[in-house]
């Protein structure tokens, strides 16, 4: 585990910050005036929220390890030092810089192939890589129903996949590496390209931030209609909620995905004993603790002729569940 904390200074954009700057600029704008004002950030993490931050921290060697085990590379880590890059100018001629603190670095000094493997290393295209040059290494703890294809990484933007492209840019990388432990038993590897367009929107997205700061402006949403017709909840009764709720979502989350690995391990294992079954109604197994008993009976179903279902009076009534739809905010 490193021994140092956070290298990037706190009012400037760094690498952490922009998935972030992606869905919740105004948050980031509100986070760097505070730390211009020499207002010292205060992080109100709920408690799960908080362990699983630390064993993050905690896993990050560990995680590092391994993707140096699967890649059969030789990494730097930790790295105690913090890099930048300059994008524009303020009206007094301060720099307007993108900073970055890797987890770790793979130097290629020679053409290095990585082959996809499947559920242990993805590359895009499933085709091998050459890497050569820098390559950034970012890591991630997740609790999440593991990523099974380059595309959840690449092209759903997945956890450290924007913060490692401006990881790439500001390295002068061509390549990068994502190594994500799942749920903490199922580790994968990411191989991804560094993508120019993406980089670009990074700029402009932190260059138009840095300018709402020098000119004391604010983000400004879309004009209701336009939200209203792209998101038409907009148009009914809304309440606002505490932000706490959160933690609520993320726990519900969490159950909807633990289920569904049960609903899976539950049907492979159902599959399995009918497979032991074949076409036999009844199986038996004896052993020394007695007998277990399976039966797949067969049911007969009597023809029965079409049913006609009388009309029912429109209606309106309360739905049992509360639905959840994670909206990505819309500004400019």
């Amino acid at each position: 585990m490193k021994g140092f904390g956070k290298l990037s200074p706190d009012d400037r954009i760094s690498a952490s910050l922009i998935p972030m700057l992606y869905d919740r600029p105004h948050k980031v704008l509100e986070m760097l005036r505070k730390a211009i004002d020499g207002e010292e950030r205060v992080n109100n993490f709920d408690i799960k929220v908080l362990e699983r931050m630390n064993m993050g921290n905690f896993l990050e060697e560990s995680i590092m390890n391994l993707i140096e085990e699967r890649l059969d590379i030789e990494l730097k880590y930790p790295i105690d030092e913090v890099m930048s890059i300059e994008i524009g100018m303020s009206a007094d001629r301060k720099p307007w810089d993108l900073y970055a603190s890797l987890d770790g670095m793979f130097y290629a000094t020679s053409a290095t192939v990585v082959n996809p493997e499947d559920r242990r290393i993805y590359t895009e295209d499933n085709q091998p890589m050459t890497l050569l040059g820098p390559v950034p290494i970012e890591v991630k703890n997740m609790q999440h129903k593991p990523y099974d294809n380059i595309e959840c990484m690449t092209q759903d933007y997945g956890r450290g996949y924007l913060q490692l492209q401006l990881q790439m840019l500001i390295a002068e990388a061509k390549f990068g590496i994502i190594g994500c432990l799942f749920n903490g038993n199922d580790m994968r590897v990411f191989v991804v390209k560094a993508d120019k367009k993406i980089q670009d929107t990074i700029k402009e997205k932190a260059l138009t931030l840095y300018q709402h700061i020098e000119d004391g402006t604010e983000y400004e949403p879309h004009d209701v209609e336009t939200m209203a017709s792209k998101h038409p909840d907009i148009k009914q009764d809304q309440i606002d909620l505490d932000e706490k709720l959160l933690d609520e979502v993320d726990n519900y989350d969490d159950i909807v995905q633990q289920m569904a690995e049960l609903a899976e391990a539950k049907e492979q294992s159902q599959m399995k004993m009918i497979a032991a079954l074949g076409d036999a109604e009844v199986g038996i197994i004896n052993h020394s603790g007695g007998v277990v008993r399976f039966t797949r009976g067969i049911r007969n179903y009597k023809a029965q002729p079409a049913k006609y279902v009388e009309a029912k009076p429109a209606r309106k009534i309360r739905a049992k569940t509360v639905s959840i739809k994670r909206l990505q905010d819309d500004w400019n």
